[in-house]
C-alpha cells in the first residue's frame, strides 16, 4: 500500500476527545479520505494465481499479531505441510504501516510471497505513537491496523462491514480512530461459489458486546442466506467481561469462586460467551470445524497484571490457582460455515496433488528461529459445498 499517514495522524491525534474531533476543521477537510479508508477494501491481485488444491477447498483463520514475524509466517504458509494447501486464509491483527511490524504491508506483502490475491480493510487508523522500547524504527507511516482476506481462487464484490463500537478508543491509552469490522468477498473455489467473510471481536469489553457485534455481522451475511459461506477470525471468546474496575471485581469472585470451573470453561466457552449461540441461528455450525484445542495461552501473571485489580488481590488469585506460574489456555478463534461440508482425515484425496483432507485442527508450535510466530496459532479446516435444501 506504502501509503504514509503521518500529517493526518499528527492533525487528528491533538484533540483530546472524539467530540472535539468531530467538531474540528481538521475532521471536516480530512472526512471524505477517512470516509473511504473506514469504508472500501483494498485489493491486490496476484499475478499468475492458482490453487494448491482442487478436489476441496483448505481454509485457515490466524491472528498473526500484527505481523510482527511477518518472514515466520510467510515460511508458514508456504512450507508447512496443512498450511501451505491453505488456498483461503482469513487474518485477523494485520498492520499496514505500523513500526511494531517495520511499516510493512502485511497483507500485501503476505500475498505476494504466497502467490494469493489479498483484500485488506482498515478497523483503526492508530494516533497513539510506537512504544520506546522500539528504537529501530522511528515512528508509524500508514498506521493503519485491520483484517485480511488471502485466497488462491478468483473472488469478487469486496466489501466491508462496520461493527456497532463498544468503547471509546480514541480516548484510551491505545488513542485511535474506527472500530471492528467484517470483511467480505464472493469466493468461486471451482464450479461452486460461496462467501468468506472474517471478523475480529472486541477483548476489552464484555461477552454481550461481542454478541452484539457477530449479529450485527451475521445479519449482513443473511442478506446472502442461500449461499455456502464460511466464517472464521478472533472472537475473542475469553468469558470475561473487562474494561472497568467493576467488571474485574466480578471476574475476582468468579476466578476464587470456583478456578477449576473458570479453566474448563475457557476452552469450551459457548456458556458464558452468547455470540457463538448467534451462529446457530443463521444456520452456521462450529462442530466440525474447529477442534478442542487452545488458541492462544497466556500467562496467568501476565493476565492478572493486566486486569487492573490492586496487587494482594492479585496474589490471592495467584494463590487459589497454585504455587507456581501456569498458562491458561483459552479458545478464541473459530471457524463456522453454512451449507458445507466439513471434511474428515482422508475423506477427499486431492485429485493433481494428491493431498489428503484433513479434521479440522489447531497448528501448535510454530517457530521461526527460535521466537513464536504469533501469540495465536492458526486453525484449520478442509471444506466442500453441499446441494443446499
Amino acid at each position: 500500500m506504502d501509503e504514509n499517514n503521518q500529517l493526518l495522524v499528527a492533525e487528528l491525534g491533538r484533540y483530546k476527545s472524539i467530540k472535539d474531533l468531530r467538531r474540528s476543521d481538521a475532521f471536516r477537510r480530512h472526512q471524505a479520505a477517512l470516509h473511504q479508508l473506514f469504508n472500501a477494501p483494498r485489493t491486490q491481485f496476484g499475478q499468475s494465481v492458482r490453487p494448491r488444491l482442487n478436489s476441496f477447498l483448505r481454509v485457515a483463520a490466524w491472528n498473526i499479531e500484527c505481523g510482527k514475524r511477518l518472514d515466520g509466517i510467510i515460511d508458514a504458509l508456504n512450507t508447512h505441510p496443512i498450511l501451505r494447501f491453505a488456498d483461503l486464509v482469513l487474518l485477523s491483527e494485520v498492520d499496514d504501516g505500523m513500526a511494531r511490524s517495520a511499516n510493512r504491508s502485511v497483507a500485501f506483502e503476505l500475498g505476494r510471497e504466497i502467490g494469493a490475491h489479498a483484500i485488506y480493510g482498515v478497523e483503526y487508523l492508530e494516533l497513539a505513537g510506537p512504544k520506546l522500547e522500539d528504537p529501530i524504527h522511528h515512528g508509524n507511516t500508514g498506521a493503519l491496523h485491520g483484517n485480511a482476506i488471502l485466497t488462491r481462487h478468483p473472488f469478487r464484490s469486496p466489501r466491508l462491514v462496520r461493527l456497532p463500537r463498544c468503547e471509546n478508543n480514541f480516548e484510551s491509552s491505545q488513542k485511535r480512530l474506527g472500530g471492528r469490522i467484517g470483511l467480505i468477498i464472493d469466493l468461486e473455489p471451482g464450479s461452486a461459489g460461496l462467501v468468506a467473510a472474517t471478523t475480529h471481536l472486541d477483548v476489552v469489553n464484555t461477552p454481550g458486546c461481542r454478541q452484539k457485534q457477530l449479529r450485527s455481522f451475521l445479519h449482513y451475511l443473511d442478506s446472502a442466506h442461500r449461499v455456502p459461506a464460511i466464517l472464521g477470525g478472533d472472537f475473542n471468546t475469553h468469558t470475561f467481561s473487562r474494561g472497568t474496575r467493576i467488571r474485574a471485581f466480578r471476574n475476582l469472585f468468579r476466578l476464587l469462586a470456583n478456578p477449576d470451573e473458570v479453566t474448563g470453561s475457557l476452552l469450551t466457552p459457548l456458556r458464558f460467551e452468547p455470540g457463538l449461540g448467534e451462529l446457530e441461528a443463521s444456520e452456521f455450525r462450529l462442530q466440525g470445524y474447529n477442534d478442542e484445542c487452545y488458541t492462544c495461552r497466556v500467562d496467568d501473571v501476565e493476565l492478572l497484571e493486566s486486569s487492573g485489580l490492586p496487587g494482594p488481590l492479585r496474589r490471592l488469585i495467584r494463590r487459589r490457582f497454585g504455587s507456581g506460574p501456569q498458562s491458561l489456555d483459552f479458545r478464541l478463534d473459530w471457524l463456522a460455515g453454512r451449507y458445507l461440508k466439513p471434511l474428515g482425515d482422508g475423506e477427499v484425496v486431492d485429485a493433481v496433488t494428491g493431498v489428503h483432507s484433513t479434521s479440522a485442527r489447531t497448528i501448535v508450535g510454530l517457530e521461526h528461529r527460535g521466537c513464536p510466530v504469533s501469540d495465536h496459532n492458526p486453525i484449520v479446516a478442509d471444506i466442500r459445498a453441499i446441494p443446499i435444501p
